[in-house]
């Protein structure tokens, strides 16, 4: 277990209380109890306990990102200047179309990293059509709670390298699916995306 004691405790509850000498008791992962300092350090005392007093920070809940797309982490600011459809079509597709299994991995390491020293805890990410066993891989790894699942692309026209037949996008994504929806003890979930 361990012990955590903030600042401040900035809580979700409906009424939105921000806490001051309080602490947070974290057992196998999961919030166990919020409540004043001094009453949880006398409860823990018996326990085999990590205590961290961290008395200049203020705890917060996990942001959770609803789009992203970790197959593109390295491709940003690359012509911000293009509309949308040229973006895709001249930038953002040649790129990802040329992903190795190295750059992918290396692209979703270096996404789920800045997010998670943001804070981030969940996140909905929408993959490429290829190599998406390797994000699924990653998002294990990370420890963070996640929804993914690889791009279905029968329709690109802009750029058709990037393009399967329908029938091969939902048996690919199907077989995904199988594989990795609820891995990690039900932490990671498929998207069909």
């Amino acid at each position: 277990m361990k012990l955590i004691s903030p600042k401040y405790i900035v809580t979700v509850n409906p009424r939105r209380d921000i806490l001051h000498n309080h602490s947070i008791l974290i057992d196998e992962n999961y919030i166990k109890k919020i409540e004043l300092t001094e009453v949880l350090k006398a409860e823990a005392q018996n326990e085999i306990c990590d205590f961290i007093d961290v008395p200049n920070l203020i705890l917060i809940p996990g942001f959770v990102q609803t789009h992203i797309h970790l197959c593109q982490t390295m491709f940003r600011g690359l012509a911000d200047d293009l509309e949308l459809l040229d973006w895709l079509q001249y930038k953002i597709f040649p790129f990802e179309a040329a992903h190795s299994k190295d750059s992918m991995r290396a692209s979703v390491q270096l996404g789920l990293a800045e997010l998670i020293r943001g804070g981030t805890t969940t996140i909905l990410d929408m993959g490429s059509i290829n190599h998406s066993e390797l994000v699924f891989e990653e998002l294990q790894k990370f420890g963070m709670r996640a929804f993914h699942g690889k791009a279905m692309m029968d329709i690109n026209e802009i750029f058709p390298k990037l393009k399967e037949s329908t029938k091969q996008s939902l048996k690919s994504s199907e077989e995904l699916a199988r594989r990795f929806h609820n891995s990690a003890g039900g932490r990671i979930k498929y998207a069909f995306a």
